[in-house]
């Protein structure tokens, strides 16, 4: 049994890819602790499914880019301070997820005494920040970002990534660390097509649009809600779901508003993991409308493979990443930040019951190749090559 430690700067278990892995551990035999931020009401300590949770005093505030550099700075030093409180329990792996990179140093004297140290690339920082603020690759921030990337991925021992687009953007950087890959899937013992034997009626009368995850301007669910408001006479009882927490919300309940949707527009908040299978299934069509830039064209949207697994038909931005991994036919693809391409996506699956009853199985059959199951396997594997 192996002794392995996960730090990432979020809240778990709300963390699809850190839940997965961190039980995937517990379930290979290993003792495995996650140190992570602490929600409100949530306990300091507790084990979720055999893995051991330690919430750090840090909230986070979606807010000004002070309040993010705090939080950055606050977890590190959090982190760092238990890392040498605890080196009398030897870790022998570390597993650090960004963002930030560079909170792999949190490592650092337990990687002098031997301990392996893994730096997982959730997303690409200077992307995100060009993406998120609008500036170029050429500004300081950015080459600044760039090379904490350089030097935090040539600190670890190895370097983890989500598909192969991050792969060969992150590789030529890393050294000579190596660059594996194991993707975000959805675990296909929650995300199944028999979630569906517990749906609706899709002879109700209703039409239902479904988001699921973040709630930012990068996922474009301002152009979504300005399609409903120009389909709704067109589509008798057209509605929007959306599931999820983010900083663009207050905006989006004020367009909804102002468009005369607001009774046809529901914010969910944030739905507990364990039942987004089942609103998925209650739903008519999964949507995916991220904003293309150089960060969403690196993107696999986990969320589409999880619509796909249990056989809702989704309609998907056309990124080169999501081209890449999802082949026509198992989703709908639309013409990026166009809400006219959008819009005649919706029209069409709506008046094609069959069209969706045939992606709904492409969509079932896609994620038989491809789910955790698979990608559990690698990881794993990495793991034990790394203690061997």
């Amino acid at each position: 049994m192996k002794r392995i430690c996960h730090i990432v700067q979020s809240y778990y278990p709300r963390d699809p890819r850190i839940r997965r892995q961190a039980e995937a551990l517990v379930e290979a035999g290993h003792w495995v602790v996650v140190y992570c931020l602490r929600g409100p009401k949530e306990p300091k300590r507790e084990t979720v499914n055999g893995v051991h949770v330690v919430r750090l005093p840090l909230t986070r505030r979606r807010g000004s880019k002070p309040r993010y550099l705090f939080e950055y700075a606050a977890f590190f030093v959090m982190v760092s301070f238990r890392m040498l409180c605890k080196w009398g329990h030897k870790f022998d792996i570390i597993h650090v997820s960004n963002l930030p990179d560079f909170l792999v140093f949190a490592a650092f004297v337990p990687k002098l005494f031997g301990t392996k140290v893994i730096l997982d690339e959730h997303d690409p920082m200077p992307e995100l920040i060009m993406s998120k603020y609008d500036v170029p690759d050429t500004h300081l921030v950015i080459r600044f970002l760039k090379w904490q990337q350089r030097i935090s991925m040539r600190f670890a021992t190895h370097v983890l990534t989500v598909n192969d687009a991050m792969k060969e953007l992150l590789a030529p950087n890393s050294g000579n660390r190596p660059v594996s890959v194991v993707m975000n899937l959805p675990d296909d013992r929650m995300f199944h097509p028999d979630q569906s034997k517990d749906g609706r009626d899709p002879n109700d009368g209703r039409f239902i649009l479904l988001y699921t995850g973040t709630v930012s301007k990068t996922y474009g669910l301002s152009m979504v809600i300005e399609a409903v408001a120009s389909l709704k006479s067109r589509i008798p009882g057209l509605s929007l779901k959306i599931a999820g927490e983010g900083d663009d919300l207050p905006a989006l309940r004020k367009l909804a508003k102002d468009l005369g949707v607001a009774d046809i527009v529901e914010f969910l908040g944030i739905v507990p993991f364990g039942q987004i299978p089942q609103l998925i299934a209650r739903s008519d069509i999964g949507v995916s409308t991220l904003k293309l830039d150089p960060l969403t064209d690196l993107c696999f949207n986990n969320k589409t493979a999880e619509y796909s697994a249990v056989g809702l038909p989704a309609i998907v931005t056309r990124t080169r990443t999501v081209e890449k991994y999802f082949p026509d036919g198992v989703v709908r693809f639309f013409e990026p930040g166009s809400m006219e391409s959008f819009s005649e996506a919706v029209v069409e699956l709506y008046s094609d019951q069959e069209l969706r009853r045939r992606m709904s199985r492409k969509g079932i059959e896609f994620s038989r190749q491809s789910n955790w199951s698979a990608e559990k396997r690698k990881y794993i594997g990495l793991i034990e090559s790394l203690t061997s």
